[in-house]
C-alpha cells in the first residue's frame, strides 16, 4: 500500500513496525473488547467489526494518519484527516441535555486517526459520531487505494421497491416519502421525534418489533449507528427482501455491512472536505452537503442477489 498513488493523491505514510502497541498479542481495542464481553474475543457489533476491519486494512499506517480538524455541528459532525479526506456523521443532539457533552481534557485535532476511530465504540453517542465520521473519511481513503474492493452501484433506492411492498423507514427521510408512496401505499415511518406534517403513517421507534419483521423493504437511517440501535434493529429484519443503510452517516465500506445482512449501502462521498467543514459548522444539512461538497454513492450486495 505505501508508495502507491491514486487519483493524484500524495503517498500515505509509510508503514512502520507496530512496536509496543500490543499486550499479550492483543491490540488495546481487542483487550478492551474482551474485558467488556467477559473474555469473548470475537467482534459481533457492527461498529466493532468496522473498526477492526479498518485497522486491519490500513495497518500501522493508521497510526501516522493525522486528524486535521473536527467540527460538531447542529446537523452533522465532520472530520478531516491527512491527505484531505473528509467524512461526516449525523450529530445526535437529542441524546444530550447538559454540558459538556464531550469529556475530553484535550482537543481531538492533531490526534492520530487510530485513536479517534476508536471513539466509534464509545457509549457516548456524540463521541461515537466523531468516530463514525472518521471511519467514513478512512473509507474514502481506502477506496482510492484499493478501488477494486469498492465497486460502486448506480442503483436508486426506489429501484429496490416494488408495488405492494410493505416498506418500513427507520428515521424520517421527508423528501423520499412521497416518492415511495407513488410506488406503494404501505409505508410506515418509525421515528423518535414528533413529525409535524407526516405524509404517511408514523409510529414511535419502539414499535419496531411489530413493524420490521413483517416488512418487505427496510430503510435504516445511518444515524442508528451513533445512537446504538443499528444492531438491534437489524436483528428484527425478519424475511425482508431489502435492508438498506441510508444517509450521509453511512461509512462507505460496504463489505462489513453486507456480511451482517445489509443489502445496500447508500451514503455520501465527501469530494470537497474543506467546504464540508464550513457546511457542518454552519449547521448545514443533507441538502447542503450534496449541493456543495458531497455526492451520493451506493453499493449493492450482488452476491446475495445471485444466491
Amino acid at each position: 500500500m505505501p508508495g502507491i498513488k491514486y487519483l493524484g493523491r500524495t503517498k500515505l505514510p509509510e508503514k512502520k513496525e507496530n512496536k509496543g502497541k500490543k499486550e499479550g498479542g492483543r491490540t488495546e481495542m481487542e483487550r478492551r473488547k474482551e474485558e467488556k464481553e467477559g473474555g469473548e474475543g470475537e467482534e459481533t457489533g457492527i461498529l466493532s467489526i468496522l473498526v477492526a476491519v479498518l485497522k486491519r486494512d490500513l495497518g500501522p499506517a493508521l497510526e501516522e494518519i493525522e486528524v486535521k480538524d473536527v467540527r460538531i455541528g447542529l446537523a452533522y459532525t465532520g472530520v478531516l484527516i491527512s491527505e484531505n479526506y473528509g467524512g461526516v456523521a449525523c450529530t445526535p443532539l437529542y441524546e444530550f441535555s447538559c454540558c459538556p457533552a464531550l469529556g475530553f481534557t484535550e482537543t481531538l485535532k492533531g490526534k492520530t486517526a487510530d485513536k479517534v476511530l476508536e471513539l466509534a465504540l464509545s457509549e457516548n453517542p456524540l463521541e461515537a459520531a466523531v468516530g463514525i465520521a472518521t471511519a467514513n473519511a478512512l473509507s474514502h481513503m481506502l477506496r482510492d487505494l484499493e478501488p477494486e474492493h469498492f465497486q460502486r452501484s448506480y442503483l436508486d433506492i426506489l429501484d429496490l421497491i416494488k408495488p405492494g411492498d410493505r416498506v418500513a423507514m427507520v428515521g424520517y427521510f421527508g423528501p423520499l416519502v412521497p416518492r415511495i408512496l407513488k410506488i406503494t401505499e404501505k409505508l410506515t415511518v418509525l421515528e423518535k421525534r414528533e413529525i409535524e406534517t407526516p405524509k404517511t403513517r408514523t409510529l414511535p421507534s419502539d414499535k419496531a418489533r411489530e413493524i420490521l419483521p413483517a416488512s418487505d423493504v427496510i430503510i435504516l437511517s445511518a444515524s442508528t449507528l451513533a445512537n446504538r440501535t443499528f444492531d438491534e434493529l437489524l436483528s428484527l429484519r425478519g424475511a425482508a427482501r431489502e435492508v438498506v443503510l441510508l444517509g450521509p452517516s453511512a461509512p462507505l465500506y460496504p463489505e462489513p455491512f453486507f456480511k451482517q445482512g445489509i443489502t445496500a449501502v447508500m451514503g455520501t462521498r465527501i469530494i470537497a472536505p474543506e467546504t464540508m467543514l464550513t457546511v457542518v459548522s454552519e449547521a448545514g444539512g443533507t441538502k447542503k452537503l450534496h449541493q456543495y461538497c458531497g455526492e451520493k454513492v451506493a453499493f449493492q450486495n450482488k452476491k446475495e442477489k445471485q444466491e
